[in-house]
């Protein structure tokens, strides 16, 4: 006979619901920077005045390339997710989007999350109906993201290739599983984009304040282009001198 499973109670649904949240802000904001770096490294050396051998360019495809590994062991970490047939997803120890957008599906969660919301506004004549109704409209906002990447072929596809990537070679080196379809370039986009609007808006929900993380990586990345065109234009300068 099946073992029956009991759902969590609410108090702990809304416990890890409020423990997630600010970890995956700080987890997409970690990959948005990576990305924002890696971007801001590829578009300044594409510029035809980097476009010329140099002998510290194996150096710099290594830094790249472990820009992109970064960023695709990020997103692994946001999405990860253990087989839910083996495991409720609800009821994994992982601070993930899938996670949380199943806690946050919850009318327990949703209800004492609005009822909090409440209090956000006291000093607002209808703060307490404004507060409420913000936060009704983030976690519907985050709910159909999720929904609208759950039903995407073009992002389920994206995830299987980084999923495959991450317990093949990155997580692990199996050597008689090695991923044939590895992800693109496009697939770390993807996947980013949609973390930063969906932590977007789950944060707001949850908290009541508005991360617009991709406005914070806007401000990094052009600090970022700034910083390589100085190192490579100084690596370009060191190797005329000693030629």
């Amino acid at each position: 006979m099946a073992k029956k499973r009991t759902s969590l109670a609410s108090e702990e649904a809304l416990r890890r619901t409020r423990l997630i949240a600010p970890l995956l802000a700080a987890d997409t904001w970690f990959a948005l920077r990576a990305r924002a770096t890696l971007h801001a490294a590829n578009d300044v050396v594409s510029e035809d005045r980097f476009n010329r051998p140099s002998p510290f360019g194996d150096t710099f495809n290594v830094t790249q390339n472990s820009l992109a590994l970064t960023v695709a062991l990020a997103l692994a970490r946001l999405f990860d997710v253990s087989d839910p047939e083996r495991f409720p997803i609800e009821q994994q120890d992982k601070a993930s989007i899938p996670v949380l957008a199943h806690l946050l599906k919850r009318e327990d969660v949703q209800e004492s999350l609005a009822k909090d919301a409440r209090k956000w506004h006291p000093q607002l004549v209808d703060g307490a109906e404004l507060g409420e109704a913000s936060c009704r409209d983030a976690f519907s906002g985050a709910l159909t993201l999720h929904e609208t990447c759950v039903n995407s072929q073009s992002y389920q596809d994206a995830q299987s290739r980084l999923r495959s990537f991450r317990t093949g070679r990155l997580a692990h080196h199996l050597f008689d599983d090695q991923p044939t379809n590895l992800p693109r370039f496009d697939d770390l986009d993807a996947l980013a984009d949609f973390a930063q609007q969906f932590v977007r808006a789950a944060v707001l929900a949850v908290e009541g304040h508005d991360r617009d993380l991709s406005h914070e990586e806007a401000i990094k990345s052009k600090m970022d282009k700034k910083f390589w065109n100085v190192a490579l234009s100084a690596a370009l300068i060191a190797d005329e001198g000693s030629s």
